[in-house]
């Protein structure tokens, strides 16, 4: 096996290969945008915290995408679910608007409130709707969550009170993948979802997909716009330096170190790894594998760690997300993403902008992304036997994985979250705003 990334020689490639990577030009556009001067209706379905003091507490990426819409739009009014509770949650952070900027939040709901604290509200909550979209100018709502969707109400009203309706669809959680062991609760959730989706989407006057196969799957109508902009997380700060990254792999150990990063669960493919690993072991092949994540398949992955012979399998403890995690992260020589279904997981855009290669499934969110051979592998989706094949050969191959990783760099830059509410505004402005005054002579 070839060593990944250590000694002189090795050191000396990833810099300067590190130096090319941090030409001009792959930096986000510091360029200021038009304020959209609009009153901005955003229908939520993450909950707030409000303490006897009034100010509201949000989870912190929560917090920090809604600040970041205040680039460009002044006045922004919050409805979302009500945490009852003495303290904010663990972790929470204050959110306050900045100079010049307006923001309100409204109760729509009680988080975890079961179906009979839904139905009871149901007729004021109807009410509430009806006013909040009257007084606002654009409607940003939602498609799906359960029992019942807030746009279920909200997406109704802003077509009567003849609103602009804006959709972002970031996921399809709501799809069933496998049926044959679907209950039929299940297929009519995703029956009844998939129906009122399409239904929004026709209505829409702006949509934000995250991959082509959701805006192909959930048309928009005659009269809307459609526009297809992956969701990342990751901030600009985040993204390496192609010289850190450089650093960062000379500093690697030789052995290869694989993480799979995840919700342990059956939709985030956890059970496709489980069996690409038990075949990795089963051919006796010496590999190092971390699981990070929690969730109802966790108990699995203990106890396949527990049997491995040639797999050396750990599920660590959860990290908060950040530079903390980052940092984790940066330590490995892959990314492990097994998704079976459509989505595009966050994972993605933090190993890219780690400098960190990785080995996923050829699924339509990440197709969306990822290019086979250029900052990771694709391998057929669905398949353990592709999937084991697959970190074999890059085991085996580790020599390839840092410049890999360090292509991966340039495509960071190109979706970081201060990129992806860019590209969102410029569209926003074009259909919602005036746009700037020209000048000539």
């Amino acid at each position: 096996m070839v060593p990944c990334g250590s000694g002189p020689f090795f050191g000396l490639l990833w810099l300067w290969l590190g130096l090319v990577m941090d030409l001009p030009g792959t930096r986000d556009d510091d360029r200021l945008i038009p304020m959209l001067l609009k009153s901005y209706l955003l229908v939520a379905p993450i909950s707030f915290y409000q303490d006897p003091d009034g100010v509201v507490w949000l989870d912190p990426l929560w917090q920090r995408d809604l600040i970041a819409h205040f680039d460009y739009i002044s006045d922004i009014c919050v409805i979302a679910p009500r945490v009852s509770a003495e303290q904010p949650p663990k972790d929470w952070v204050p959110v306050r608007a900045p100079v010049g900027r307006v923001i309100a939040f409204h109760e729509f709901g009680e988080a975890n409130s079961g179906w009979s604290g839904i139905l009871a509200k149901l007729p004021s909550d109807i009410r509430t709707a009806w006013s909040m979209v009257g007084q606002a100018d654009l409607v940003h709502s939602g498609i799906a969550g359960w029992p019942i969707p807030p746009g279920m109400l909200f997406n109704p009203i802003a077509v009567l009170r003849r609103k602009p309706l804006i959709l972002v669809v970031e996921s399809a959680f709501w799809r069933v993948q496998d049926r044959s062991s679907a209950t039929f609760r299940a297929k009519v959730r995703a029956a009844l979802t998939e129906a009122f989706a399409k239904w929004s989407l026709r209505q829409a006057s702006f949509a934000v997909f995250t991959s082509t196969a959701y805006r192909e799957s959930l048309p928009v109508g005659p009269s809307g716009t459609a526009m297809v902009l992956p969701a990342s997380w990751i901030a600009a700060t985040d993204v390496l330096s192609g010289a850190a990254a450089s650093l960062a792999w000379n500093n690697k150990p030789s052995a290869p170190r694989f993480l799979m990063a995840s919700r342990l669960s059956a939709e985030k493919g956890v059970g496709l790894f489980i069996e690409a690993v038990k075949i990795i072991d089963a051919q006796g092949v010496p590999l190092t594998i971390d699981v990070i994540g929690d969730g109802p398949l966790g108990a699995q992955i203990v106890d396949v760690a527990a049997n491995t012979r040639s797999v050396r399998l750990r599920l660590l403890q959860p990290v908060p997300y950040g530079p903390q995690f980052l940092k984790l992260l940066g330590g490995y020589h892959a990314a492990i993403v097994p998704t079976t279904g459509d989505e595009q997981p966050r994972i993605i855009y933090d190993a890219l902008s780690q400098a960190v290669p990785i080995i996923a499934t050829d699924t339509p969110g990440n197709r969306e992304v990822l290019a086979d051979g250029r900052s990771g592998w694709l391998v057929r989706g669905g398949s353990a036997d592709a999937l084991a094949k697959a970190l074999i050969e890059r085991a085996e191959h580790c020599d390839e994985l840092p410049q890999k990783g360090l292509s991966g760099l340039t495509v960071a830059h190109e979706y970081t979250h201060e990129t992806m509410h860019r590209r969102r505004a410029t569209a926003m402005l074009d259909l919602f705003g005036a746009k700037p005054k020209t000048t000539t002579g």
